[in-house]
This record gives structure tokens, sequence and C-alpha cells, in this order.
């Protein structure tokens, strides 16, 4: 796996945009035997459990003070939404709960899409932020974080 932090640089207005790439380097597995390479290359694509769920659609924002955090959660009440912040970690988990008529025996289901049930986001905080002065607010069905840095 190769981390590489890239800038780049706008002439109009001088913007910086800071943002990592992660690239993934996989080598073919030298094995006198098909079948166990065949193994190993569907290896990648077995399902494993998760405890946490699913991940809500994340975007994260820097300007010259601030790293703004927006998290996709629709149908989710406040209540059901934790937010954690740690040294360089921000974490949001809570739980979307499945609509009434799915328990009132339901005949058929044409298109599954939304998930449900209980879910996480981790969030890798780049830059010191000031751990007292977070807000946070849900409207619309977006999570919208604020974090001020530290100058």
């Amino acid at each position: 796996m190769t981390y590489q932090l890239s800038e780049r640089t706008e002439a109009e207005g001088g913007v910086v945009v800071r943002y990592r790439y992660i690239s993934y380097k996989y080598s073919r597995k030298a094995s006198p035997d098909a079948a166990l390479q065949n193994i190993w290359e569907t290896f990648g694509t077995w399902a494993v459990p998760v405890a946490s769920g699913w991940r809500p659609p994340t975007d994260v924002y820097e300007t010259p003070d601030l790293l703004i955090v927006l998290i996709e959660v629709a149908g989710v009440t406040e209540e059901d939404i934790s937010v954690t912040l740690f040294s360089d970690l921000l974490v949001v988990e809570g739980t979307r709960e499945q609509p009434h008529f799915f328990k009132a025996g339901m005949s058929a289901c044409h298109q599954l899409g939304i998930k449900f049930g209980e879910f996480r986001a981790e969030i890798f905080i780049p830059v010191t932020v000031d751990h007292d002065n977070v807000t946070a607010e849900y409207k619309n069905g977006l999570l919208k974080i604020v974090l001020r840095k530290v100058a």
C-alpha cells in the first residue's frame, strides 16, 4: 500500500487543495497449483463480517481556518447520532431504524438500496483542532461538523 500526500495549487485565487492519494499495489503470488492461485485471487472478494454495519457517505473540506465534515444520514433522528472527537479521529455512529411496514408482513421487495441498522464513520483529522470549539448541525439529512484549526 502506498500513501502519498499531494498538493494542487490553482493560479487564480491562490487556492491550495490538499488531498491524500492512496493506491494499492498487488503482486501475483507464484504458486505451482492453479487452484490455490484462484483461491488467493478471490480472497479479496469474500464477505467479511463488520460489527459496525454500514458507513454513510462522508465529505471532508478544509479552509484556512476550518475543517468541515458533512455526513449524509437522512432518516436518522438527532437522538440516534453520537459524535466523538479523539485527538486525530472523529467518530460518528448511530442507528437508522427500518420503516414500520418492514415488520408488517411485507409480501415482496422489488428494490433495495437504502441501508438500515447501525452505522459508523471514522474520519481522520489531518490537522490539530480546537476540541473546545466544535459545532455540529443536523439539517435536511446532513450532519455538518465544523472543527476550528489551532493556529
